[in-house]
């Protein structure tokens, strides 16, 4: 699976920045043009990849898409922080995002992709809320709601939905970018950077 082709929303963003320590979402900050319609991102410092053999209780092994090996600790061995594991470490061929810490020696937040991909997600309290994820970068909603789900992609292990919604003056797109708190194979909590309100969902298949 390559990059390009399951993060397709990535070409409408613009390189603004560099990303300084751990890379990845929490140091990254989106904005809106005046217009609300365009969302301008530093780069994408993720690794894609899957796991290795060499993946155990303290340390994660990561084979990246393009054929590199990366050896991470689960622990800042500097601050003793851990590193966020979203998605259950089960299969070495499951597709993992991975930012990292400490000069690439450490996991920041490590993603598994096919266990937030091929599954519907209902939200717990909105039952028009809900989509599915394809691992070709295509996304649906679930029900009639207000949005229209077209594209989904990943961005420094965030989630950025592409959606669609009718304004004022007709249809409107955007990208909505969730940070993702928590993945397990039957759960997932969300919150949108704008509202800062967590919305958890749960798997209906």
């Amino acid at each position: 699976m390559r990059k390009g082709l399951i993060y397709p929303l990535l070409s409408m963003a613009v390189a603004a920045s560099l990303l300084a320590g751990c890379t990845g979402g929490q140091q990254s900050k989106d904005y809106m043009e005046e217009n609300d319609s365009v969302t301008v991102y530093p780069p994408d410092t993720a690794f894609y990849g899957h796991l290795g053999e060499g993946t155990g209780m303290s340390s994660l092994e990561l084979i990246t898409d393009d054929g590199d090996t990366l050896a991470l600790n689960k622990t800042n061995e500097k601050t003793g922080e851990p590193g966020r594991i979203l998605g259950e470490i089960a299969n070495y061929t499951d597709q993992y995002a991975i930012t990292t810490c400490d000069d690439n020696q450490s996991v920041n937040v490590a993603l598994n992709i096919n266990q937030l991909a091929q599954r519907k997600w209902q939200s717990d309290t909105d039952k028009q809320h809900g989509f599915q994820l394809e691992m070709n970068g295509k996304a649906r909603s679930l029900a009639t709601g207000p949005y229209k789900y077209n594209q989904w992609s990943l961005y420094n292990c965030k989630l950025i939905l592409l959606r669609e919604s009718e304004g004022v003056h007709g249809a409107e797109t955007r990208n909505d970018t969730l940070d993702i708190l928590k993945l397990t194979p039957d759960s997932l909590v969300l919150q949108n950077n704008r509202k800062n309100i967590p919305e958890k969902f749960h798997r209906i298949s």
